[in-house]
């Protein structure tokens, strides 16, 4: 108890970083648009608060999620993150030392809700019909769901070539039999878009504003995030952050992880300078719903229920 409170006690807190230029201001969606957004969940469990943020409540645990955001539309649908693999046993049977004991422990946490197969046809898509899948970054619980589906992943030429290391043996943080998986089926994503929000690059998924992806290095090289605005709920705007938090008192408060979630970060110092903006960010825009991928409270907010 007592080493606890000492690591807690010695954590950083996230400095402010002053005033920031915010991005171009993009256009409208289009008034034609006919993306349908939904909410699919793959499993739930439950998250130690003092795990997730580094001055959380160390006796706290809070309700946790492997989601994903489907976008439904006749320019192609698409799925945004899918969960662990159903067979995460057998793509975990290659992960050794103390990360793998962690990584075994968190795989094992999780009540499983639908695999993407079941939710995308609760949801009236079927696996067939995806234009392709996108996962916020590479690792086993947001990408193994993803491979299970054999459609085309599209990711950034970052996390790419973080699998292609795994693979050749010297990289880390995407399982070595997801990332072999993975490659034959990787399609580069370019970031020709300009500015959005707080980041100066961005990928237009559909060409209309609606669902709007930029880079959000930090957790690993090719972390992205999602900028979404609802067209069936005008004015109402989404902002999915992957794992850059865990939790929503990481912007609320402006707190890095806790020591051993921190850990799974490819550059510490990269995520913290990108929770320092997603604060930000909050600050100005309080109506946004930002949505760390586990933290269930906060879907729970924007959505409601799991649906369309």
């Amino acid at each position: 108890m007592l080493l606890s409170l000492l690591v807690v006690a010695c954590v950083h807190h996230i400095p402010d970083p002053g005033a920031a230029a915010a991005g171009a201001v993009d256009p409208e969606p289009s008034a034609t648009s006919d993306v349908t957004v939904c909410w699919l969940e793959f499993a739930t469990g439950s998250l130690p608060h003092g795990t997730a943020v580094a001055h959380g409540a160390l006796h706290k645990n809070v309700d946790s999620t492997q989601s994903g955001l489907l976008f439904k539309s006749s320019l192609g649908n698409w799925l945004v993150d899918g969960g662990q693999a159903a067979d995460v046993k057998a793509e975990l049977k290659d992960v050794k030392g103390l990360a793998g004991l962690f990584i075994h422990q968190a795989a094992a946490g999780w009540t499983v809700e639908a695999t993407p197969a079941q939710a995308l046809l609760r949801a009236g898509v079927a696996a067939g019909q995806l234009t392709g899948v996108i996962p916020t970054h590479a690792h086993f619980d947001h990408l193994g769901g993803l491979l299970d589906l054999g459609v085309p992943v599209l990711l950034p030429q970052a996390e790419i070539d973080l699998a292609q290391a795994v693979v050749a043996g010297s990289g880390f943080g995407v399982l070595p039999r997801e990332a072999a998986a993975l490659l034959p089926r990787a399609k580069p994503l370019a970031w020709t878009g300009g500015p959005v929000l707080y980041w100066d690059r961005s990928y237009d998924l559909y060409g209309d504003g609606t669902v709007v992806l930029f880079p959000l290095p930090g957790h690993t090289p090719g972390s992205l995030g999602v900028r979404v605005r609802v067209p069936s709920r005008p004015g109402t705007e989404l902002l999915l952050v992957g794992d850059t938090v865990w939790v929503r008192e990481g912007y609320e408060q402006r707190e890095p992880k806790g020591w051993l979630a921190a850990g799974f970060d490819a550059d510490g110092d990269v995520n913290d300078s990108q929770i320092a903006k997603l604060w930000q960010l909050h600050q100005a825009r309080p109506d946004l719903h930002i949505l760390p991928a586990h933290d269930r409270r906060a879907w729970a907010e924007a959505f409601g229920v799991p649906g369309c």
